[in-house]
């Protein structure tokens, strides 16, 4: 029954017009870079970025640029853009009380909701990858690349690293996509769900700047977003992010079930 209410919930969603908007601003963000960095005569990405130096050698590296930049400018704010409508606009439109009253119980539909909004950030972030990869191919070719630890590889296995970091920046984003979905339940307004998905971002971020943090920085979110650099040899670990991502998204997402299963249907 999960699945039938999953699929329910997809086919709502690609016929929202958020959900487009999302998708076409992950196209245009990752062409942007590419034709940048093409048309730019001099200079490349910023040096604490992974193998920035060979941005014009190599298509695995502009795709990483996108990951750097999107942590601070646009990440919580597209991941969130529908999970925290996905239960939100089911108060909007006073269609949440029919849905609550039909056969499939409250821990279906709200499964199914919370499989749907991971489904979006998979398919966001697969969408980025996608027109990096295919854009950076076209501008600068797949040729082998050096990385951080000196040691080189063939331009294939630098693509599959780079598939690989996408998936290790999947992690936090499904963090983000979780928040979004309990502040969605818990607010039942969208705007204050995707605001309040960039806050908590925010707060992590300052939480993360602040000294003497010690043994627990690597634990704090901004440094999940950053473990897909040890794949090119850097800081960071992805086995740890995956722990620490799941505990995170769990958390508002049993706090967001913990609500809607006690939803007064009548008072809706």
């Amino acid at each position: 029954m999960i699945w039938g209410a999953y699929r329910w919930e997809l086919r709502k969603l690609l016929r929202q017009k958020r959900t487009l908007a999302a998708a076409a601003a992950a196209v245009l963000y990752a062409l942007a870079f590419v034709v940048t960095l093409r048309l730019k005569s001099k200079g490349g990405l910023p040096p604490d970025i992974p193998l920035s130096g060979q941005v014009k050698q190599t298509a695995a590296v502009l795709p990483l640029a996108l990951l750097a930049f999107a942590t601070f400018f646009g990440a919580p704010i597209v991941a969130s853009l529908v999970p925290g409508d996905i239960v939100a606009s089911e108060d909007t439109n006073n269609t949440l009380k029919m849905i609550l009253t039909r056969s499939a119980g409250r821990a279906t539909i709200y499964a199914a909701k919370a499989l749907a909004s991971a489904t979006y950030a998979v398919a966001l972030v697969g969408v980025l990858l996608l027109t990096a990869l295919v854009g950076s191919t076209i501008a600068f070719g797949i040729h082998p690349a050096r990385l951080e630890n000196g040691r080189v590889v063939g331009g294939t296995h630098a693509v599959g690293l780079t598939i690989g970091a996408y998936g290790a920046y999947l992690l936090p984003v499904l963090v983000l996509a979780a928040v979004a979905l309990f502040l969605s339940t818990a607010t039942r307004n969208a705007p204050a769900a995707i605001i309040g998905t960039v806050f908590v971002s925010l707060l992590f971020q300052g939480v993360a700047a602040l000294p003497g943090l010690g043994g627990a920085k690597p634990y704090l979110l901004p440094d999940q977003f950053t473990a897909w650099e040890s794949l090119f040899g850097g800081a960071g670990s992805i086995p740890r992010a995956a722990l620490v991502c799941a505990v995170y998204a769990a958390i508002p997402t049993v706090a967001g079930w913990l609500i809607f299963r006690r939803r007064d249907i009548a008072g809706l």
